[in-house]
């Protein structure tokens, strides 16, 4: 039978935390315990490369674990990939009556760690005690939809009338048509809303959103406007501050506010770029500056887009965030210029791949009957033998096509084995996206843009 939790929140501010390990579990765990100012410590001989992005906000010792390290710490995580490893930390733990926490089995430590919906001061705590994390998750998102920010802002107006206003006349606040009003930014809506308290006159205006605004990462699809989500396009009428992406076009830049200051992030594969910290820096400065602020990257943020390393760095932040998904260009610019992925008798399988790898040209690549290369063109001297050792026959079709979903789109169609020098005559140009595969020759021009022979 497994044990009955007791809930509860715990201020960890300068507090100091254990974290053994440092792969994927610990990774879930840290942004969280970071944002509540906890001071962190990480044991691991090596983190993995998202953990690795926390730093410098945690300290690492870079090293096995040893049964007296968790002395000292009010908390301590056992979240080795090895399970003995927990074992050890998870007994040193009771031996000296300091909580921790076991992620690979829940049952067997001291405390478990909720799905947390963040609103402001409003928190709201998901647990299925450790024993069905999935259904947690799916609880988390189905709650997450229907509370938004503007409970967070109600929070921080009810607490300002707490000290002089009685429990009972708190209570009978109708507070559903308080958030709505606040929802929808209506302060003028709101004070007629609140009944009088004595001794408290609310603030005008009333505040509608939280001091600090979620940092919305915008997908804006394969370039076209017409191709923007209504979402993304409608956040982009409240932008503030907006970090692009070189390529995102300057047609959806337009719909950006006159007033909203446009900074370029310079990103751009094979080529001298800003880092990725710098971009991550920014975004948290301009949203504590109280800015609204719209991280716009082509395709969709968390398909090679870096999307959620720039959510984890927020997270880490105690910053908001919020994706709004766009198409990817893996998919969209085939289907631009004219070729299928899938086709019945054709191809049943694809697959998505990056030209690049740790800053060298990828080596490894997966087998499908449709093979969608990014960022590959400038490696394609390396990355056309790799692929012929992967199993793909050097005369299968393969094309290139050039500012997919934008006017001047370029199609080159030609085969694998030639698809480097044709390129290199017709003088393709980033951004181009690579598609191999006998999808490829089911026609022999692209329905839109030039067909290059």
């Amino acid at each position: 039978m497994s044990p009955r939790y007791y809930p509860l929140e715990l201020n960890l501010r300068g507090k100091p935390v254990l974290m053994v390990g440092g792969g994927k579990l610990a990774a879930r765990k840290l942004p969280e315990l970071l944002a509540c100012g906890a001071k962190v410590t990480v044991i691991a001989p090596e983190l993995s490369p998202v953990t690795k992005r926390l730093l410098p906000g945690l300290h690492w010792q870079e090293r096995e674990f040893r049964p007296e390290d968790v002395q000292g710490y009010r908390l301590v995580f056992a979240c080795a990939d090895t399970p003995t490893v927990n074992t050890a930390v998870s007994e040193a733990c009771k031996t000296r009556s300091i909580p921790c926490n076991r992620a690979d089995a829940a049952d067997r430590g001291d405390f478990i760690v909720p799905g947390l919906i963040r609103r402001g001061e409003v928190t709201v705590s998901i647990s299925t005690g450790g024993q069905a994390p999935s259904l947690t998750k799916h609880l988390k998102r189905k709650l997450s939809a229907a509370l938004g920010e503007e409970w967070g802002a109600l929070a921080a107006l009810v607490a300002q009338a707490r000290s002089v206003a009685d429990a009972e006349a708190l209570n009978a606040l109708p507070y559903d048509e308080l958030a709505e009003a606040m929802r929808r930014g209506n302060s003028k809506t709101v004070r007629d809303i609140l009944p009088p308290i004595p001794g408290w006159n609310p603030p005008s205006p009333v505040s509608s959103v939280s001091a600090i605004a979620p940092v919305l990462l915008i997908g804006t699809g394969p370039g076209d406007r017409s191709l923007l989500t209504v979402a993304a396009a409608e956040a982009l009428k409240n932008a503030e501050v907006a970090v692009h992406d070189r390529l995102v076009d300057s047609g959806i830049l337009s719909l950006l506010p006159e007033s909203c200051r446009r900074i370029s992030a310079e990103k751009r594969g094979h080529f001298e770029s800003k880092r990725q910290e710098h971009i991550n820096a920014l975004l948290i400065e301009q949203a504590r500056a109280g800015k609204r602020v719209v991280r716009l990257k082509g395709g969709d943020p968390f398909v090679f887009g870096r999307g959620f390393e720039e959510a984890l760095a927020l997270e880490a932040a105690a910053i908001p965030w919020r994706v709004l998904p766009g198409l990817s260009s893996a998919t969209a610019v085939p289907a631009l210029a004219g070729i299928p992925l899938t086709h019945r008798g054709t191809a049943r399988s694809f697959a998505v791949a990056s030209g690049m790898a740790d800053g060298k040209a990828n080596s490894t690549f997966p087998k499908a009957d449709t093979l969608v290369l990014l960022m590959a063109l400038f490696r394609l001297e390396e990355i056309i033998p790799a692929l012929i050792r992967s199993g793909y026959a050097p005369e299968t079709p393969a094309a290139a096509i050039q500012g997919g979903g934008l006017p001047d789109q370029r199609i080159c169609r030609s085969t694998l084995k030639k698809l480097h020098e044709d390129t290199a005559k017709q003088g393709f140009d980033s951004p181009t996206l690579i598609v191999v595969g006998e999808v490829v020759g089911l026609s022999s021009k692209g329905k839109t843009g030039t067909a290059v022979s």
